[in-house]
């Protein structure tokens, strides 16, 4: 995800919570909180509970944030992908919208059928001594089980609603969600494993390094048992031990046209 996606899904994120945009540039955002919002992301458990006994008048907060990491911006909050804000959001995004299920709209007077798709965003985190988290996004028909990538980009010109429209009616489906779910996570886990991971060898390179470092200054006949020296190592092993996370962020079961993929 680059910076411009992470200050579109921004805009977004706030929008859709109710909050008000003060102010909005390519590269920061001012954004007035509402009672919610502040509930969810400034941790102020005890004001609010305080502003519940006195009956007192609520003052949400505001946000100052940049998600342009090279500016010199001190008074801004920097949000990129990897930052505590931005999984904060994240979360947030998840328990409000975790599954979905809609309906394309169209306004022919004609009978028209909607074919079922599974579509789901998923995070990948590679981790060692650095992090870097990617979001994709999948769909995959439910009838005949095409697989495609990039799937919230085709769906965001599509007219989506969360009613059946009128002169529609839904296909059904033959694959199961679940099963649906597993398929996509087998191509990702193919796709990941065609990829060459320059990142977990330099890991693995500097991890022996680290070890090799570790063993001359413990230069004794028994280190192997020495707890110091066990710790440490345990410690730069999980450091910088490469490895890749699969989360499943949202979903959702998206009824379109056929002519519409």
């Amino acid at each position: 995800m680059e910076q411009a996606e992470v200050h579109n899904y921004l805009r977004r994120f706030f929008l859709a919570g109710g909050a008000e945009l003060l102010q909005s540039t390519p590269s920061t955002l001012d954004v007035q909180l509402n009672k919610t919002l502040d509930l969810e992301l400034m941790n102020r458990p005890f004001y609010w509970h305080y502003l519940e006994k006195t009956s007192g008048e609520p003052k949400p907060l505001k946000l100052n944030l940049s998600t342009d990491i090279r500016a010199d911006t001190p008074s801004a909050e920097k949000v990129h992908f990897g930052s505590p804000r931005l999984h904060q959001i994240f979360s947030s995004a998840a328990d409000k919208g975790a599954v979905t299920r809609l309906y394309e709209n169209h306004h022919e007077k004609k009978q028209t059928a909607l074919y079922p798709w599974l579509g789901l965003n998923v995070r990948i985190s590679y981790t060692c001594h650095r992090r870097r988290d990617i979001i994709r996004s999948f769909g995959i028909q439910l009838i005949s089980g095409e697989t495609i990538d990039l799937f919230m980009k085709r769906l965001a010109p599509l007219p989506l609603v969360s009613a059946i429209p009128d002169y529609t009616f839904t296909m059904a489906h033959l694959i199961q969600p679940m099963s649906a779910v597993q398929r996509i996570k087998k191509y990702l886990l193919n796709d990941i494993r065609n990829q060459k991971h320059a990142w977990a060898s330099e890991a693995t390179n500097r991890m022996e390094d680290d070890l090799a470092l570790l063993d001359r200054f413990y230069e004794t006949p028994d280190k192997e048992n020495d707890d110091a020296y066990s710790l440490e190592k345990e410690a730069i092993r999980q450091q910088y031990q490469p490895a890749i996370e699969l989360t499943f962020i949202n979903g959702g079961i998206f009824y379109l046209r056929k002519d519409s993929y």
